[in-house]
């Protein structure tokens, strides 16, 4: 993006703390991680986004571009599954 190669990739495991999806690159550091109940994007270890059930997209809060690229990516490639249990995937 603007000339910056990154890195998408997902992560899938029993454990919350391990999935993930996450854009890595020069300088960028963008993460998707389930929270509690709900998706929260996380930049440079700070959150600044978070998925909203009710209105089933993302709240983006001084997002930066790599940041909503992330989100977006999130979305039209289906990526939920990593951060969902492997159990619910099975059922």
């Amino acid at each position: 993006m603007d000339g910056v190669p990154f890195r998408l990739s997902g992560h899938s495991a029993l454990r919350p703390s391990r999935r993930a999806v996450v854009v890595e690159g020069a300088g960028i550091d963008v993460r998707i991680i389930q929270r509690a109940f709900s998706p929260v994007l996380m930049e440079q270890d700070e959150q600044i986004g978070l998925w909203m059930w009710r209105s089933t997209g993302w709240e983006l809060l001084e997002a930066s571009d790599f940041a909503v690229m992330t989100a977006c990516l999130f979305e039209w490639t289906g990526a939920m599954h990593f951060i969902q249990t492997p159990m619910i995937r099975q059922l």
